[in-house]
């Protein structure tokens, strides 16, 4: 008898498009990256610039990912090296950091780790910081380096604010500035102006947009995920609508003018539904012989497993760590027939915070050596300490034939502004129910 299975579908799946169409890629941080509606609340804004962009014109490639600096959107293999390969020649690219290069407060990771083992310390394990005079220009200049160098016309963008609010207005550290001559949003300018690059300042026109609506509206509407950095549908919209606003008004960008068009609010709202619809579950039929799989095996990339737990490589969670790194993960693999596929439909996970109440998970899934079409498929962000839950997953997953599935688990820790030791993440065997297909 034919079952009817469900399988999550990313929120940016689209049709096959047509060879004439061109592409705007944007890459960035977690407030640009694309999120599954079954996982999460939250929503970058990314998710929605297709809206202002004809479809028959243009396609829009969400590249940003959760976690990224600059530097680690550059170095961990499956992310920039990817996205080049879907480049082509007349396409352009959005570019949008700073986030996570704020992670040693200004300065360069390196350098400061330099520093700290002249000083007998512990060096630090999250390797996402840059100085912004320094080397964050430098990876900003190699993006548009390497993007003009195959015909694609870069776009630098500063990053959105924080919602830190301080008698109504956004402080410095929430327009990324975090001292005189820490200034990331001047440093990006100031790349801009060198290499000719468009720039568009979304940190002075989000800034704009939350003073105006005031704190108590913003974190209602636009940042009520559980925290005053990542917006939610409502708020990746607004921001996606200024964005629309910045490149219309970009003398340099006419072109991209002419593919641009202004949906009304009805259609805004048309619009994020369609997303959240596509987000959550469809229909998939097949045949298959039932499996049910336990593995106990996982490879580790920047953890390590200590007597209490998994812990990043080092010991010490580091601080101001405030979503996944992208390059620190438990990876669990499950590999389909060379020509069978199959349908994983459903997953248990036993988990457990020992040490702290601070520690917090994604869960993502991905395909092949690349990871490619990364999806959040879980999301906890307040572990209870000392307690076991299992992780139960009822979101199936088509693996095709040939493929692997990778399912990583990417802890990271709230740590009050100090590394923190001895905090663990426990994880029992995965369970997966699933179907090889016939």
């Amino acid at each position: 008898m034919q079952r009817t299975f469900i399988i999550l579908i990313c929120a940016l799946c689209a049709l096959p498009i047509s060879a004439a169409k061109r592409k705007v890629h944007t890459i960035g941080d977690s407030t640009m990256s694309s999120y599954s509606p079954a996982a999460t609340p939250k929503r970058g804004w990314g998710m929605y610039l297709q809206a202002f962009f004809n479809t028959d014109s243009v396609e829009v490639n969400n590249r940003g990912k959760s976690g990224a600096s600059t530097r680690t959107f550059y170095e961990t293999e499956n992310l920039w090296a990817s996205v080049k390969k879907q480049m082509s020649a007349g396409d352009y690219l959005i570019i949008q950091f700073a986030h996570n290069d704020e992670k040693c407060k200004g300065e360069d990771v390196y350098v400061q780790n330099a520093r700290l083992r002249a000083e007998s310390k512990d060096t630090l394990t999250d390797m996402r910081g840059t100085e912004p005079n320094t080397t964050y220009k430098e990876f900003l200049r190699t993006y548009i380096r390497e993007a003009r160098e195959m015909g694609v016309t870069p776009i630098l963008m500063s990053p959105i604010c924080r919602a830190y609010f301080k008698d109504g207005q956004i402080n410095d550290e929430g327009r990324h500035v975090l001292a005189q001559n820490k200034n990331y949003v001047r440093s990006m300018r100031e790349v801009a102006d060198e290499m000719g690059v468009p720039f568009l300042d979304m940190t002075a026109r989000s800034e704009e947009l939350y003073e105006t609506q005031g704190k108590e509206f913003c974190m209602a509407h636009y940042f009520n995920c559980g925290d005053k950095t990542h917006t939610s549908s409502e708020g990746g919209m607004a921001i996606a609508s200024l964005a629309y606003e910045l490149i219309s008004q970009s003398p340099e960008l006419a072109e991209m003018q002419s593919w641009t068009v202004f949906p009304s609010k009805e259609q805004y709202a048309v619009y994020a539904q369609q997303i959240e619809e596509k987000g959550k579950k469809a229909a998939f039929d097949a045949k298959g012989k039932a499996f049910e799989l336990v593995i106990g095996e996982w490879s580790l990339v920047n953890i390590e497993k200590q007597k209490g737990g998994f812990v990043p490589a080092g010991g010490l969670w580091p601080a101001g760590e405030i979503d996944e790194v992208a390059n620190r993960y438990i990876e669990y693999t499950i590999a389909a027939e060379k020509k069978k596929g199959l349908v994983i439909e459903s997953i248990l996970l036993p988990v457990k915070a020992k040490g702290g109440v601070g520690m917090n998970m994604h869960i993502n899934y991905g395909f092949g050596d690349t990871f490619r079409g990364v999806t959040t498929i879980y999301e906890n962000t307040a572990l209870p300490k000392n307690k076991q839950i299992v992780v139960q997953l009822d979101q199936p997953i088509l693996v095709p034939a040939g493929e692997t599935l990778h399912i990583r688990v990417l802890p990271w820790y709230d740590s009050n502004g100090k590394p923190q030791a001895k905090k663990y993440l426990q994880l029992g065997e995965l369970k997966v129910k699933g179907k090889r297909l016939q």
